[in-house]
């Protein structure tokens, strides 16, 4: 499921007004004038709740079936917009959708048995209240499933068939930079700690395959009952991709962490995670150390002066692929 592909979702204020707007077209050309509104109400109340209802029936439907999803779209999701949230908003839309249908059949036949044009016209102005008050009723509904198809746009749209690294660390060492330096992607890069406020994700071109490389936020030395939800989408992608995990390290004493604190950081991940593949790397590699650590095949880099730079690709390339 592409979730950043669900098509543009209308207010509710903007839903009726297309439906009102497509309906006031319909006429018929009959000369008796009390059948000719009998035939135009009916026409018209099919119109709008056809305007209605397939609009609601396609948002609905454009959202993922959380039984079918991957777990790590499922734990975005949750942590982003929240399924429960994201269940109950699909399920307001989708009674709206019902009720709509259902006041149609309502009314249709009683616009059929009015004699007269004006009271027909009274039946169809009555269908129209209702169906737009059911509408403006799922509102909040509606803006929210916007809000989160703005949301997930911005998600990463993991290729689940295609090698995947992670870099994962204590927040500003670096991780972004260097994801910049050798991707395609374009993470905001700022000099203070949790700009990435979540996970986004560039890929590397190797011939006729690719790498995706993931920025991940920042990660703190504490239990995940503790963590934010910026770290646990970095978490969950641990957790439910199996990645290649880069794991950068900052010994220059510039991301204002301390090395025991990113040390333990590290040790714990690396036991948590003894089964994945895993790159240490040195970063800020320009910058005059404050620490000496020496982790096993660990490389240092610098985005500043590509010190390490094609190493590192080297070895992500060695690691995926080869």
């Amino acid at each position: 499921m592409n979730l950043q592909e669900i098509p543009t979702i209308a207010t509710a204020e903007e839903l009726i007004d297309r439906a009102l707007r497509r309906a006031s077209r319909v006429e018929e050309s009959v000369r008796n004038a009390d059948y000719r509104a009998r035939l135009t109400a009916v026409r018209k109340i099919h119109s709008v709740a056809d305007n209605i209802a397939n609009p609601l029936h396609s948002y609905v439907k454009a959202f993922p079936s959380f039984d079918n999803i991957h777990s790590f779209d499922r734990s975005i999701i949750d942590l982003t917009v929240g399924v429960d949230k994201l269940r109950k908003a699909l399920g307001g839309v989708e009674w709206a959708r019902k009720e709509v249908l259902m006041i149609a059949t309502k009314y249709v036949p009683k616009a059929r048995a009015r004699k007269s044009a004006d009271n027909t016209m009274k039946i169809m102005s009555e269908a129209y209240a209702k169906m737009t008050n059911v509408v403006r009723q799922v509102e909040k509904k509606l803006n929210f499933l916007i809000s989160a198809r703005s949301i997930f746009r911005n998600l990463p749209n993991v290729d689940n068939e295609k090698p995947l690294a992670v870099f994962a660390g204590a927040p500003n060492v670096g991780k972004s930079s260097l994801i910049a330096a050798i991707s395609s992607g374009k993470p905001e890069i700022k000099s203070y700690p949790f700009t990435t406020k979540g996970v986004s994700l560039g890929h590397i071109k190797v011939k006729y395959d690719i790498i995706q490389v993931m920025d991940t936020p920042g990660l703190l030395d504490r239990p995940d009952t503790e963590r934010n939800d910026m770290e646990k989408q970095g978490i969950a992608a641990l957790e439910h991709l199996e990645p290649v995990i880069v794991f950068l390290t900052d010994l220059s004493g510039t991301s204002g962490y301390s090395i025991e604190i990113q040390k333990a950081l590290h040790d714990e991940f690396r036991n948590r995670y003894s089964d994945y593949s895993w790159l240490d790397v040195y970063s800020k590699s320009d910058l005059e150390p404050e620490f000496l650590l020496d982790y096993p095949n660990s490389i240092s880099v610098s985005v500043m002066d590509s010190t390490g730079i094609e190493d590192l690709e080297s070895e992500l390339v060695r690691i995926c692929i080869q």
